[in-house]
């Protein structure tokens, strides 16, 4: 048979590598392609998501078409894997096989720190798929392809950019593991922001398993109320516009949980209307749904903020309704001492 692998630290699997695979398919005319994860890669410089958690995510793409495998000889070789060391194995382990190795650009042009590249080209054929119009000239014996631009990394999708080009069940078990979903406010928030968030979500988890609501909701409620907070005022006017003219009376500082209910669903693709209805409504704390009472309540009760929040955070833990309804009127009391803000 002839195998095309495509290798690579699938953190996570994405259209660009499912793309690769095909034009494998359809280009090479190879009878199977084999991802092929690593364990460790000598030229990547970031900690890799755990073994289990790439490969069930594989597993979800693999599943789709026949001609898909995994291979999994590097995961199971400890340390770092190198292509040479792998592709002796596959050869000594599948003498009749005729491999193909498919690489990218990115890797084309560091094809030179390769382990003992001279030799890898003989052992195998090796072909480039220019993915991004950018394909670079190179001393070895390796084949170049084009195919379909796939603009996206997954270092891009763990920071939360592109997540359209995610399998939208590759994308669930992100969202359903909570993988990398950190990275995607840590990188949008500061540092003291970033800490609220995940006190916020912390919070929201304890209202929901105390008051019988769904945890994990209320978790990304939280986690997300605030993704908006720090979008500059130009862009978020452009949101604002779009989603909810009518509300432009309010004053700049409520509006990043109209325009965040509004990113958690167009970028983060979070479509749950609960998590939008919530996030929507968490600045000001006009709605009535139990899951925007939780973030509303655990906002201002953050433990975090520097006041002892703990006698109401022990009310809303017993019910979050009574919580709320205290924590609404104290926070408009608030307001209105400062002359802030006029209630619809």
């Amino acid at each position: 048979m002839r195998i095309a692998i495509v290798g690579g630290s699938f953190d996570p699997i994405h259209d660009g590598h499912i793309q690769m695979a095909n034009q494998s398919l359809q280009g090479l005319g190879v009878d199977e392609v084999w991802f092929m994860p690593t364990s460790s890669t000598p030229l990547k410089d970031h900690d890799l998501t755990l073994d289990q958690e790439r490969l069930a995510m594989i597993d979800l793409v693999v599943k789709k078409n026949q001609k898909f495998k995994v291979c999994t000889l590097e995961l199971e070789r400890a340390g770092k894997s190198y292509t040479y060391d792998t592709l002796k194995k596959l050869i000594e382990i599948y003498p009749e096989h005729e491999f193909y190795w498919i690489i990218g650009n990115d890797q084309l042009m560091q094809f030179d720190k390769w382990h003992n590249s001279n030799e890898l080209v003989k052992m195998a054929h090796f072909v480039c798929f220019d993915r991004d119009g950018k394909l670079s000239d190179s001393k070895y014996d390796i084949a170049c392809m084009t195919m379909p631009a796939v603009p996206v990394s997954s270092s891009e999708i763990r920071m939360g950019n592109k997540l359209n080009y995610l399998p939208e069940e590759v994308l669930r078990y992100i969202y359903r593991n909570r993988l990398y979903v950190k990275d995607f406010v840590a990188s949008r928030l500061t540092e003291k922001r970033y800490k609220h968030s995940l006190s916020v979500a912390k919070l929201c988890e304890e209202f929901a398993l105390n008051n019988g609501y769904d945890m994990h909701i209320a978790y990304y409620i939280g986690l997300f109320h605030d993704i908006a907070k720090y979008m500059p005022k130009d862009e978020m006017l452009k949101w604002m516009q779009s989603v909810c003219p009518e509300n432009m009376e309010y004053p700049v500082a409520v509006w990043h949980g109209f325009v965040g209910a509004a990113v958690t669903k167009d970028i983060f693709l979070i479509e749950n209307p609960i998590i939008y209805n919530a996030i929507y409504h968490h600045v000001l704390g006009t709605s009535q749904d139990p899951y925007a009472m939780m973030v509303f309540c655990a906002d201002k009760l953050d433990p975090l903020r520097g006041y002892d929040s703990t006698k109401l955070i022990e009310i809303c833990n017993k019910d979050i309704k009574e919580g709320f309804d205290l924590v609404v009127q104290q926070n408009r009391e608030y307001l209105k001492r400062a002359n802030y803000i006029k209630f619809k």
